[in-house]
């Protein structure tokens, strides 16, 4: 299990069913492949239950880029 301490504190996981997501461009996603395809060429992305961010690991092995929502008035 991987973890990433985000800026606001909170501990992410990498097993959180509920805040682990994955990223697929149109070209990527094809309905008729099967799951584990898919899975394979998705983006990893973290979202903070705390504070929103997402963190996007744009390479397998590198180090996450971070995202914050623009602030709505």
């Amino acid at each position: 299990m991987a973890t990433l301490r985000c800026r606001c504190g909170t501990v992410l996981r990498d097993d959180d069913p509920d805040e682990g997501l994955l990223l697929l461009t149109r070209g990527e996603f094809d309905v008729d492949q099967e799951p584990e395809v898919l899975l394979g060429r998705g983006r990893e992305v973290w979202r903070c239950w705390t504070c929103g961010r997402l963190w996007v690991f744009w390479e397998p092995l590198g180090d996450p880029t971070e995202y914050v929502a623009k602030e709505t008035e």
